[in-house]
């Protein structure tokens, strides 16, 4: 074989875009590489704010102590409070204006948080502790929903499987800038520094924002006014949920991100565990997390370059859904097997780059074939309420077995990760072969 065939075979599994696809998926790819360094600067240091704070001074509560590990997993439950009201938000805007107003008010509104907290944080309580770890949630929650409906919306289901790779790429590369941003910088530069550096990437996504909607506004027939089109008199808290107990194919997304909600989040508790009984110092563990994110991101960054878009080709997107699945599977045996940093370190990046690349890809391709209103609207209640629900499950599990088992034992949650992963295989399988039906219907009405 040909050097030049090579090549070619290697462009075709990897790199199949069409040459009027290439502008909209390198700016969509640069969009989601600032969301993702955003939101992996914010990460290490919510989680690090929050578990040094109670690791130092453990919160007392109805009789109990927390360490800073569990006050993380009673922080996740105030998350799904906070972002329930996320999801109304973005549903009344989705119902009001179009695709770039909402980007542009979404931007605004989290830069002026960003300044807030960079001047709270000079002097951080428990009260700036526990807000700013609600504030990562919100960022992540709002603006990651926001670009993947975005992107759903202007990408048909065959352009996904050819786009997504590229596009997910430059979150990849987004999480390994921003992780090493906090893990080289946080000691020096201090936490308030690096908030008003994410305001950089704030200003660049409304700029992309806008061209982008542009250039689609322009490819299309009619100027959008705003994103969703069905009777807007209905309860903008219940409107995603009516989508989703409609839909068959809703109920197993459902099952697919609720099911992963609770598997990571185990693993995210045992390595929470892990890193503040065997790191000391409060920047030290700001820092370690920011090196699990860096070994994440260069996993993800493989994963996502070599197999993303050519087992979605090839296999479909079925297949590609139970990567992440069996990969959790076999880092569960081994963490109950040899519960140290090492592995606890190998598990989370392990499931987190997985799931970053080619699962998200596989997953938000799901909504392809579907209404901009479930683009929207259901997906925002999948992706912001029905993910938070399923991490308040996922907390009163892991706080249930710690009190029994004790913090150091966080192991034996791994065997509850195993039985619900048997679950997650199943639902994986249907949802793979309803995508397949409605994309071959699409597909066929379109043309």
């Amino acid at each position: 074989m040909s050097k030049k065939s090579f090549l070619n075979r290697i462009y075709k599994h990897f790199f199949d875009i069409r040459k009027n696809e290439w502008p909209t998926a390198l700016l969509m790819s640069t969009f989601f590489f600032m969301v993702i360094a955003t939101f992996w600067i914010l990460k290490p240091m919510k989680r690090g704010l929050l578990v040094s704070y109670y690791q130092n001074t453990p919160l007392q509560l109805l009789g109990t102590s927390f360490s800073g590990a569990e006050v993380e997993q009673l922080a996740k439950v105030v998350n799904m409070f906070v972002v329930y009201g996320v999801v109304v938000l973005f549903t009344i805007l989705s119902r009001k204006f179009s695709r770039r107003s909402i980007n542009l008010i979404l931007c605004l509104i989290f830069s002026g948080l960003f300044v807030l907290f960079a001047n709270l944080m000079r002097e951080p309580a428990a009260g700036v502790s526990w807000s700013f770890y609600v504030l990562g949630d919100m960022f992540n929650s709002a603006l990651l929903t926001f670009f993947w409906a975005f992107s759903n919306d202007i990408f048909s289901a065959d352009q996904a499987k050819r786009t997504y790779g590229i596009v997910g790429l430059g979150g990849i590369v987004g999480g390994m800038v921003g992780s090493s941003v906090v893990a080289g910088f946080v000691g020096e530069w201090g936490r308030p520094t690096l908030l008003y550096v994410c305001l950089v990437p704030m200003a660049v996504m409304i700029v992309i924002g806008y061209i982008v909607d542009q250039r689609e506004s322009e490819a299309g027939s009619e100027e959008e006014t705003s994103v969703c089109t069905e009777n807007n008199k209905s309860n903008a808290a219940f409107e995603g949920a009516r989508l989703v107990i409609n839909s068959k194919y809703l109920l197993a997304i459902v099952g697919l991100i609720g099911l992963y909600e609770i598997v990571s989040n185990i693993v995210d508790f045992q390595l929470s565990a892990t890193i503040a009984a065997q790191v000391t110092g409060d920047l030290n563990r700001d820092a370690y997390f920011g090196y699990v994110g860096q070994v994440t991101g260069i996993l993800s960054f493989v994963v996502q370059l070599f197999l993303t878009s050519f087992i979605m080709k090839r296999y479909g997107v079925g297949i590609a859904l139970l990567f992440l699945p069996v990969a959790i599977t076999l880092g569960s045996i081994g963490f109950l097997v040899l519960p140290s940093l090492l592995f606890a370190t190998i598990m989370s990046a392990s499931d987190n780059s997985l799931n970053y690349s080619i699962n998200q890809s596989a997953k938000e391709a799901l909504y392809t074939p579907t209404s901009k209103d479930i683009k929207y609207k259901a997906k925002a209640f999948i992706d912001m309420f029905v993910q938070r629900s399923a991490k308040v499950m996922a907390v009163v599990l892991n706080l249930v077995v710690a009190y029994y088992v004790g913090i150091a034992n966080v192991r034996w949650l791994s065997l509850a990760a195993l039985i619900i992963l048997m679950g997650w295989i199943l639902v994986v399988r249907f949802a793979g072969s309803e995508f397949k039906e409605k994309a071959s219907e699409k597909g066929a009405s379109d043309s």
